[in-house]
């Protein structure tokens, strides 16, 4: 910490006696009393000013009282012992004041117009139709076998005809459950729709019915050229063999999607 010699350079007005100061070797020595009082009609107060010359502090001394300036503060020596500051640490935070009274309320200001609507934009394409979460499914028979003539035979004859919108499906399968009683090689059973009634055309994939005890599929298949439509349905069993017999077919069910 820099300490600093401040040589005490007394301003001394009008009222002061100049016989109580004597130069000495260093600085001034004053006796006192020190009186320092503003001439008659000046307008300026009374001060001893401390200059700085950038020098150490005087050493303190037994029976002297001294004033110096260290670290940038005013600082005091009593009777031989260290300088101490002559300014107090801050004191402790005062109370909150109350609050204030609120101000009055302002005018409320005037609502300004309302902007000009803009255009309305041109309406987009029609996207294309969702997938359903689970596909539609079309039962069509239930029951314990039927005797199956040789070559094309429609399942429950024309009583178990479904009448079914495939507008929007974009694909096809048919599944089956057969017991015990099949057919040879080479049969098989699928779904056909008409459009007039007359004519009928596939409309799934082709489900062997020749493995007994089981549940069989076409698979998913793409829906064949022509057939979104809403069509009337059936289910045929088309045998191989060389005389009519007796198959097994359980349940049978066709789904879209």
């Amino acid at each position: 910490m820099k300490g600093y010699l401040l040589f005490g350079i007394l301003i001394l007005v009008s009222g002061m006696s100049w016989a109580q100061c004597t130069t000495g070797n260093p600085g001034t020595n004053c006796s006192g009393p020190l009186n320092v009082k503003p001439q008659s009609g000046n307008t300026g107060q009374s001060a001893i000013t401390l200059v700085d010359l950038a020098l150490p502090v005087p050493a303190p001394a037994a029976g002297q009282y001294t004033l110096s300036i260290a670290s940038g503060r005013l600082q005091e020596s009593d009777n031989g012992n260290s300088y101490h500051s002559l300014v107090g640490p801050p004191g402790p935070q005062g109370p909150q004041g109350t609050q204030g009274t609120a101000g009055p309320t302002g005018p409320q200001g005037t609502q300004g117009p309302a902007g000009a609507t803009g255009p309305a934009g041109p309406q987009g394409v029609q996207g294309a139709a969702g997938a359903l979460a689970a596909p539609p499914d079309y039962s069509f028979y239930y029951g314990t076998g039927f005797k199956a003539n040789v070559g094309t035979n429609e399942v429950g004859s024309s009583l178990d005809r479904n009448q079914i919108d495939m507008l929007s499906a974009t694909s096809v399968r048919f599944v089956i459950t057969i017991g015990a009683g099949v057919l040879p090689s080479g049969s098989y059973a699928r779904a056909e729709y008409t459009a007039d009634g007359t004519n009928w055309y596939p409309l799934s994939g082709e489900v062997p019915v020749t493995t007994p005890n089981g549940t069989y599929s076409s698979g998913w298949q793409g829906l064949p050229t022509g057939a979104n439509g809403d069509y009337i349905v059936r289910i045929v069993v088309y045998n191989t063999g060389a005389s009519a017999i007796q198959v097994a077919v359980r349940q049978l069910h066709l789904q879209f999607k």
